[in-house]
């Protein structure tokens, strides 16, 4: 059986279609954990029609003493879930009716401990583009070539064992950009033995209450929201060897906090970042502030930034 997990909140205008393609799977042997993140809409009508008539369907609240977010969310539905495998889902995208069939047979007959299947992005309009752009016959399936965007897939595509699913859970207290990026980076680090599957599975939508839309339409809360994450993941992986890994999203990190600072946006957790850089560059990790604060008072600094992360 597999395991699907859905966190849910005002997506009345979608989730329909959603659970209908699921509902839909030439696949069938599968459980639909639903879990609503405090919805304020009609979502609960909606979903509630999906768990009378289909008994695979589960849809719950989430309880007061699980913290607000889709990731806390995600997380709690996972601990609900009983199949062999897992799938985390977005409650406003669409499976297409072979999806779950043909993660399985790729999984299964490679023996693979993971599969990826492939998206494409789409709107009222149509279909769009894809959201990362890689050749999928070359990608290498590394923790590292994940980190750096060499090799990238998006939360609806992976499907994956739970015997590493139960040693892996979703970063949550983040704002919630890029949620599947640790969840990732961490199943790479148990595992390479995965596979990326040549062959659209997921029609993924956009829309102006995409998180990730919502935060590009002011470039400087796309450019925090993205630092933030660096810095989160780096302080999760900080003890687990992958030393390039984190100079590398260090790195990233400081070049886009300079970009702030340069905006006149003070940049966020100064201090955690100082020491971070002090674990992984060494000591002149303490010229971080000095950096920042010269670059948003005169618009300079780069020189600084470049030789603390050399």
């Amino acid at each position: 059986m597999i395991s699907i997990i859905i966190a849910t909140y005002n997506r009345a205008a979608y989730i329909a279609e959603t659970l209908s393609a699921i509902q839909n799977q030439t696949y069938g042997d599968f459980e639909c954990i639903i879990i609503d993140d405090g919805s304020t809409d009609h979502t609960d009508e909606i979903v509630q029609e999906f768990v009378n008539n289909d008994e695979r369907f589960i849809y719950l609240q989430r309880p007061e003493r699980v913290p607000k977010g889709a990731n806390f969310s995600r997380n709690y539905g996972y601990t609900l879930s009983k199949g062999d495998y897992v799938k985390f889902f977005d409650s406003d995208d669409v499976m297409l009716p072979h999806h779950l069939e043909t993660s399985m047979k790729y999984l299964k007959e490679g023996n693979y401990d993971f599969v990826v299947g492939d998206c494409v992005n789409f709107d009222e309009t149509g279909l769009l583009e894809r959201p990362y752009e890689i050749d999928r016959t070359t990608a290498e399936l590394t923790a590292m070539r994940f980190a750096d965007f060499k090799t990238a897939w998006i939360t609806n595509d992976l499907l994956v064992k739970r015997k590493y699913a139960d040693q892996i859970e979703f970063l949550a207290g983040l704002r919630d950009q890029a949620t599947e990026y640790q969840y990732n980076i961490k199943l790479l680090l148990l595992t390479e033995n995965g596979f990326l599957i040549n062959e659209i599975l997921t029609h993924r939508r956009i829309h102006d209450q995409g998180i990730v839309e919502m935060a590009k339409k002011d470039m400087n809360v796309f450019k925090a929201t993205t630092a933030d994450n660096f810095l989160a993941t780096v302080n999760y992986f900080k003890n687990s060897g992958a030393i390039k890994m984190n100079k590398w999203m260090l790195s990233s990190q400081l070049q886009i906090n300079y970009e702030l600072a340069k905006s006149k946006v003070m940049p966020e957790k100064i201090w955690k970042t100082t020491s971070l850089l002090v674990k992984f560059f060494g000591g002149k990790g303490i010229l971080y502030p000095f950096a920042i604060g010269v670059t948003y008072l005169t618009g300079k600094g780069y020189a600084i930034m470049k030789y603390i992360r050399s």
